[in-house]
């Protein structure tokens, strides 16, 4: 395959060439700063797969993959020190998200699901195809081959494939439930009485009846008096339990001596 890696910074275009010449089928045809530079260089090299850093000096790393499709359509696997933006590289057509530093194991495997893509006998302009059956049909191959969850948000008439675990919480809304992914929206025709079963085994909770969060987007929680918990999320929303979802989520959650020491 030839790669291009995309970053402003030397060192970190040097630990990626670096990961790339322990595999022999990794060729780096070359190297952009900027992402006009890397739009420019996409038209020339024709790289089957770009190693993209989120945080450019002139435009971000989307607005690089989203252009390059539409000429070339090379491969884009997001490389960067952030760990918030993994939705919108997928909804940006990202095959993968790797957070700095990238282990040798972690490239591989990301490299791995490339090959699949690459293999002349799928064609790489074809769809994703899974690396196994999916075991449910929201169910899909996912980072480092394990299973996610996938959602399908709306926002502004498109449709949004989220990772389940990037969302942060769920909230009735009239006839849709909407998804918050940090300041991002989407709204689904979906139900939280449907979602809080199917969720439940990947980290969700729900702690009132209208309300389904992520227990990894919890930063803290408090104790609110009468049997209720406010819950602190890393995005700086605070959301309230009910009294009536104590016990259910207790039952997830050791606090269980700070509710007794405050109720």
């Amino acid at each position: 395959m030839k790669l291009l890696i995309v970053d402003d910074e030397p060192r970190a275009r040097s630990d990626l060439i670096e990961l790339c010449e322990r595999n022999d089928d990794l060729h780096v045809v070359g190297e952009a700063e900027s992402g006009m530079a890397a739009i420019n260089a996409v038209e020339k090299l024709r790289p089957d797969l770009m190693l993209l850093d989120v945080d450019l000096p002139d435009m971000t790393g989307f607005d690089v993959l989203r252009a390059a499709r539409i000429k070339r359509r090379p491969l884009g696997i997001m490389v960067t020190a952030r760990a918030d933006h993994a939705v919108t590289a997928f909804a940006a057509g990202a095959l993968d998200y790797l957070v700095k530093p990238v282990s040798a194991d972690r490239f591989d495997q990301s490299i791995e699901r490339a090959r699949q893509r690459c293999d002349p006998a799928v064609g790489s302009n074809e769809p994703a195809r899974m690396l196994r059956e999916p075991k449910h049909p929201n169910e899909l191959s996912g980072i480092a081959g394990s299973t996610f969850k996938l959602l399908i948000g709306e926002r502004e008439r498109r449709l949004y494939p989220l990772n389940a675990e990037s969302i942060d919480y769920i909230e009735s809304d009239g006839n849709y439930v909407t998804f918050r992914a940090g300041s991002a929206k989407y709204i689904s025709r979906d139900t939280i009485k449907r979602l809080s079963a199917d969720l439940a085994g990947v980290g969700f909770i729900r702690i009132e009846r209208s309300l389904l969060i992520n227990i990894r987007s919890v930063a803290y929680v408090e104790a609110a008096g009468r049997g209720m918990f406010a819950f602190s999320l890393s995005s700086g929303v605070i959301l309230h339990s009910s009294a009536s979802y104590r016990d259910s989520i207790l039952r997830m959650l050791p606090m269980r001596r700070l509710s007794s020491r405050r109720t």
